[in-house]
């Protein structure tokens, strides 16, 4: 009971004296209410990059996506190489038939830009060669109409699905796109399917930009009106289930050794290790940030030390009569590590309170279309619970030092 009792006139002694010292006591708290708010504001920056590319990352197939990639094949089969017939529609084919693990085979043609023209007004877009499977991919719907089939693929058929981008630069919101002409490099294309657009149309840097202004045609048109060869850019396999995405990998390796006469001059990679070091920019993140705001708490921390410090040779004559009277050196030490608790509680809840303000000036400051600033709940938590360890830690040098005073010098003390 006598801790308890000790602790409650600590605390009551605490709000006392930061009453009657109003201005000193505000500049003891300065640094741990700039530490809680920078702790709060640093880790809305953080979290608000890393969702935008958590986004990106869904937005790229997910977990469950591996890829080909193209890769110089090792030395002693340089002199080899040429055998190898490269990335080819055939690959896709052969990993469609021989791979157990896939359950989408979605290889492109990357026809990078092409002029895309509507009697006089004119654009460019990225423009890739697609199998129907793309959609399952792309995890996007279909505004208006329809995306490429099977028979547009069979018949290398002139058509094309554009994305929302191109659908507003080229037409109305209230015209129809659908069943227009469009050229392609001057070759002409219909329109059977615009998708719908992701993200802001108003901001100037949207995290689906690109989504929005690809333009998909059937993978044999591309080949064959652009191209003149089956040479894909890119191959990309789902799998059914993430848990045997190894042997999916090892599979398609096997299929495409074969296709590429035992070549080298490909890397299947799968998104884990994107992912993995998607996590670890995370956690740099999280730590680079969080310490500088630690650091500011702990330089708040020093001058709730020297604030105390300073009231402790203030009211030496205080001690020295409050030990005269029968008080313990615990019973000193316990209130004046409770008058520290009460600046930084103090400056932990207006800290709390100022971050909210400084988070949403930042909101004003960076335009969402860079990324989005979250205010986290979890954060101000513990910026505050920091805050009062910072200040129980802070206070407990000058309540030792005020614990073990001499009676005698300190009831003397002028």
């Amino acid at each position: 009971m006598s801790f308890i009792h000790g602790f409650y006139t600590g605390i009551v002694n605490g709000l006392r004296e930061v009453w009657a010292h109003k201005f000193r006591s505000f500049l003891s708290m300065i640094g741990i209410i700039l530490g809680v708010a920078a702790l709060v504001a640093m880790v809305g920056v953080v979290r608000g990059m890393i969702q935008e590319m958590r986004i990106y990352f869904e937005s790229a197939g997910g977990i469950n996506r591996i890829y080909v990639e193209e890769k110089e094949p090792p030395d002693e089969q340089l002199p080899f190489a040429h055998l190898s017939p490269g990335r080819t529609y055939k690959d896709a084919i052969a990993v469609e038939q021989g791979s157990t693990f896939a359950e989408l085979v979605s290889p492109e043609v990357n026809l990078n830009w092409k002029r895309y023209q509507i009697g006089r007004d004119r654009e460019h877009a990225p423009t890739r060669g697609v199998l129907p499977e793309k959609i399952v991919i792309l995890d996007q719907k279909v505004a208006e109409g329809r995306f490429i089939g099977d028979l547009d693929v069979e018949r290398s058929s002139p058509v094309v699905v554009i994305g929302g981008w191109l659908r507003d630069e080229f037409f109305d919101e209230d015209e129809e796109a659908l069943g227009q002409t469009i050229k392609i490099n001057r070759r002409s294309f219909k329109i059977i399917g615009v998708l719908e657009f992701l993200g802001d149309k108003k901001s100037r840097q949207n995290p689906f930009y690109w989504k929005n202004r690809v333009a998909y045609m059937p993978i044999t048109t591309a080949m064959k009106r652009f191209n003149g060869n089956d040479d894909i850019q890119e191959l990309n396999v789902h799998i059914k289930d993430v848990s045997v995405i190894n042997e999916a990998v090892a599979q398609v390796e096997n299929i495409l050794l074969q296709t590429h006469r035992g070549i080298r001059d490909f890397e299947v990679r799968t998104m884990e290790e994107q992912l993995a070091e998607f996590k670890k920019l995370e956690s740099s993140f999280t730590l680079a940030l969080g310490g500088v705001a630690g650091i500011s708490l702990l330089v708040g921390g020093l001058g709730i030390m020297n604030v105390m410090l300073a009231v402790i040779n203030e009211r030496i004559r205080e001690i020295g009569v409050r030990k005269a009277v029968g008080a313990r050196g615990f019973d000193i030490f316990i209130q004046f590590v409770a008058e520290s608790v009460v600046i930084s509680v103090l400056g932990g809840i207006i800290g709390m309170i100022v971050s909210v303000g400084f988070v949403n000036l930042l909101k004003e400051v960076v335009p969402d279309d860079k990324f989005k600033i979250i205010l986290s709940p979890d954060a101000m938590i513990a910026g505050f619970v920091f805050s009062v360890v910072i200040g129980v830690c802070a206070g407990i040098y000058p309540a030792l030092k005020a614990a073990r005073l001499d009676v005698i010098d300190a009831l003397r003390y002028e």
